[in-house]
């Protein structure tokens, strides 16, 4: 599995999913469970829901962003979008979507911003 960060919204509109004003122990911890994720199939983890990372589809009519990606080109925005846990609810979440056995990371959720 590969993790691409070429659609990251770093800036929210709304001010969500934002890690500006968190410290280098978060950073340090994101990236390597970041490190350890990348070591499975995207496959695997598309399959089988991905228990131990909670990973699983997201339905934008049960979340805080119901246009979900919208900020992406349309065709972007047609990929089924994902999201996983990167440790249990201390850290947050990544959302995003893949292609094939990459993972675009588009947005990092530490508050859970996106399931009210």
């Amino acid at each position: 599995m590969i993790f691409s960060f070429k659609h990251l919204q770093l800036e929210h509109p709304k001010g969500k999913f934002c890690i500006k004003a968190k410290d280098g122990d978060y950073i340090f911890k994101v990236l390597s469970r970041l490190k350890d994720v990348s070591q499975q199939k995207a496959s695997e983890l598309r399959q089988s829901g991905g228990k131990s990372l909670r990973a699983h589809t997201i339905d934008w009519s049960s979340t805080s962003e119901k246009d979900g990606f919208s900020h992406l080109n349309e065709q972007l925005q047609s990929v089924t979008p994902y999201q996983f846990q990167f440790s249990a609810n201390e850290y947050g979440r990544i959302h995003g979507f893949f292609i094939e056995n990459v993972f675009y990371a588009i947005w990092l959720d530490p508050g859970h911003e996106l399931y009210p």
